[in-house]
């Protein structure tokens, strides 16, 4: 088995006293499949910026234009995503413009879950989403 660490130079990066302190995509395979562990994305800019401040509409879309640029750093997409996981600030507000997640799932849903939580790891994020992906090894980029 193989484990890739990526960090793509497009996506945001967690740096603290010089270090990175992880990377945001994991890919693990053998002969007969891959997975793709994505962190958890926010509405961040590549250099660090959250994006749509009080918009969960907006900070639903860059965070998955995030999770899109990821996903195909590694290979996949998001008809490969198998799981996911929503971490929200508002439930209400969110099931109110969660249509904007399915411009990006649009062809299969993954298995998912929803969790509200007090606050997320920048202080104006609204949403923070990780998904799980599966795909042929042979469609492995970037190792």
């Amino acid at each position: 088995m193989k484990r890739q660490f990526l960090q793509p130079e497009d996506m945001w990066a967690r740096v603290e006293n010089g270090n990175l302190l992880y990377v945001p995509v994991v890919t693990v395979h053998g002969t007969d499949h891959a997975h793709v562990y994505l962190a958890g994305q926010m509405a961040r800019e590549t250099a660090g910026p959250i994006v749509g401040i009080g918009d969960m509409r907006a900070q639903i879309r860059k965070t998955c234009e995030n999770i899109a640029k990821g996903l195909e750093y590694a290979g996949a997409t998001f008809d490969d995503v198998v799981r996911a996981t929503t971490y929200v600030t508002d439930i209400e507000e969110y099931y109110r413009v969660s249509d904007e997640r399915f411009k990006f799932f649009v062809n299969k849903r993954p298995a998912s879950v929803l969790i509200q939580v007090s606050r997320l790891g920048h202080k104006d994020a609204m949403v923070e989403i990780e998904v799980e992906a599966i795909i042929e090894p042979s469609r492995l980029k970037n190792y």
